[in-house]
């Protein structure tokens, strides 16, 4: 190439990438068409993890510069003694308790920082960080500078724009410039190891110890380690119970990793409690000589009993006099179920529903004083019972009134259990199970009618949870579909998923809810309960989602703006997984193997 083309292509590129002016102010400075300002960064938290700068890199619409400035040891020393023998002299003038404290934690920390860098020899760097913020206009500069200093506010960082010196900071920040005075005032001396530990490629996978899941591979190809039940043997922050979320729509492999999950559970000899609406499991539960029953058909294949109590009481809550618990949580399972089957139901009738069903219990020496861990399946009473009562009460009731009115309209609703839908709902629990792994399947239903649909789904997690509650072993209760409970808007049922998510921990089981639709969790009239059962996980596994998902999704938990356009691009088997209090981009891998044991229903 000759000189003179050389030289033109080079000026053609400098006046493409070069500005095509600048103005500086006191706090900010226009680039071009765009508006800007530089947040210095003066101070920094005392406590700084493995890749602490990696969310602060990912916020969209800014840029993030570092330098780092070695620093004589000698020099670095004096300065501290001298700081040290200030601070002491400080604290003993000092007659404000308070200040006088804040000054003695100041000098011994200083105290034991020296002592770390005598022992370990690590090299002390000026430490200088700046954040460039870029919008399209005055406002939108505003706006994203405070909800940058919020943000770093929150992480212990505090970042100021240097008045009167933008074009110098600039400067600073770029490679072609020399040296500018400023840098002799904004940095901060920080040692080395503490530096490496900030950079955001610095990258903490997980690795937990004990029975953990090979769950896939980070973005830098590290493996990921999960133990679901990581709780019982380690403490780390955040990370208080088994409960995980899995969330992701149709073929982004959510079921994959769910099956994944339980297969270690299964080699560990955790009990598996599964509601699988669609089937998918059937293949791997006949693999592992599970108990696969299938209760959408009803009758001589299964039914359970929905006035059967479940015994969701502890030692604890029985040593306090709390036994009465047990009754009262049947009878507002029982309003649950009721409408699931009659969303439009009644306030009237479904009070009164309740009140027959206490007076059918009564007529079984049931009441909120029973012990019933001695009871079996036979000993409570059916819907048959219950129409009973109800055929009872009217017979008693010849002047028509108002109690009577709202007893009538029960006797129509409860009809239907006693008749079409006995298979379903009428008889005693028939369930036979002989293993450890047991799924629970109502694909023959899912295509009906949405109220019998739901009420026996809703039926079948009830009981499924009497399962769960055995402290001598790790269970894991394991709810597909489950946006299916909240679709209908049931703050009922809403309540007891929540509970059970609360609850777990209590009884040594970990729970795996999977579901498509975080949006039927945030509607307005379930959120407060759809927001308990987000809360109450440690773990979050979140693929592809559309975007009115991934919106809804961010009012249940936090999503930086990066991680929200993310999700939305995920390809299958791509996941953000938060752990606790970490949170990364993931692949779940599996091996031929594992695919084999899953069978054919749903995965990859």
């Amino acid at each position: 190439m000759n000189m003179g083309r050389w030289w033109l292509m080079s000026n053609v590129f400098k006046s493409e990438i070069a500005p095509k002016g600048m103005n500086f102010n006191i706090n900010d400075f226009m680039i071009s068409d765009k508006y800007a300002t530089i947040l210095t960064i003066i101070s920094y938290p005392k406590m700084i993890g493995p890749g602490f700068l990696a969310s602060v890199t990912n916020l969209p619409g800014i840029k993030v510069v570092v330098k780092h400035i070695p620093i004589n040891f000698s020099e670095m020393s004096k300065m501290i003694n001298k700081e040290i023998v200030d601070l002491k002299q400080r604290y003993q003038k000092e007659n404000d308790r308070t200040l006088q404290e804040r000054y003695r934690q100041d000098y011994e920390s200083l105290e034991s920082f020296i002592q770390m860098l005598a022992a370990t020899q690590s090299k002390i760097f000026d430490f200088q960080m700046h954040i460039m913020i870029t919008a399209d206009s005055k406002e939108e500069l505003e706006n994203k500078k405070i909800q940058i200093r919020n943000y770093l506010d929150a992480m212990g960082m505090r970042g100021i724009p240097m008045m009167f010196e933008q074009e110098k900071v600039l400067k600073s920040m770029l490679p072609i410039f020399p040296k500018q005075d400023i840098e002799d005032r904004v940095g901060i001396p920080i040692p080395s190891p503490t530096i490496a530990a900030m950079y955001p490629f610095v990258f903490d996978s997980i690795k937990d110890p004990g029975s953990a899941t090979l769950l896939g591979v980070d973005f830098s190809g590290g493996v990921v380690l999960f133990n679901q039940f990581l709780y019982q043997i380690k403490k780390e922050f955040n990370r208080n119970n088994a409960n995980i979320i899995i969330l992701g729509t149709s073929g982004s492999g959510k079921s994959t990793a769910a099956k994944l999950l339980l297969r270690t559970h299964i080699r560990n000899n955790c009990k598996i409690i599964a509601i699988d609406p669609e089937g998918e499991l059937e293949d791997m539960t006949r693999n592992y000589g599970g108990d696969f029953i299938d209760l959408g058909k009803g009758g001589q294949y299964g039914l359970i009993n929905p006035l059967e109590v479940i015994f969701d009481a502890d030692e604890e809550e029985l040593k306090e006099g709390l036994g009465h618990s047990v009754l009262t949580r049947t009878l507002q399972s029982l309003k649950a179920f009721m409408k699931y089957y009659y969303p439009s139901i009644e306030d009237d009738v479904l009070q009164m529903f309740s009140e027959i069903c206490q007076e059918t219990y009564k007529r079984f020496n049931i009441d909120f004083n029973t012990d019933f861990s001695s009871f079996t399946s036979t000993d409570y009473p059916t819907f048959d019972d219950v129409y009973s009562t109800i055929k009872g009460k009217l017979l008693s009731m010849p002047e028509a009134t108002r109690e009577k009115d709202v007893m009538e309209r029960l006797e129509l609703r409860v009809r239907p259990f006693t008749n079409e839908l006995r298979f379903y709902f009428n008889g005693h629990t028939t369930l036979q199970m002989k293993s450890n792994f047991i799924v629970f399947n109502i694909r023959e239903l899912m295509n009906s009618d949405e109220n019998i649909r739901n009420a026996l789904f809703f039926n079948v997690l009830k009981y499924a949870w009497g399962l769960c509650l055995d402290k001598s072993i790790n269970t894991v209760m394991y709810v597909d579909e489950a946006h299916v409970l909240l679709s209908s808007r049931n703050e009922l049922g809403a309540e007891f998923l929540a509970q059970v998510q609360r609850r777990s921990r209590k009884y040594n089981t970990g729970t795996i809810i999977i579901t498509q639709q975080p949006t039927d969790f945030a509607a307005a009239n379930v959120f407060v309960h759809g927001k308990a059962i987000f809360d109450n996980a440690s773990y979050y596994l979140v693929m592809g989602l559309r975007k009115q998902a991934v919106e809804d999704l961010a009012r249940l938990i936090d999503l930086n703006d990066n991680e929200k356009e993310s999700i939305k691009t995920y390809s299958q088997g791509e996941a953000l997984f938060v752990c606790g209090n970490r949170r990364m981009r993931i692949n779940v891998v599996l091996t031929q193997d594992e695919l084999d044991s899953f069978g054919s229903g749903g995965g990859l």
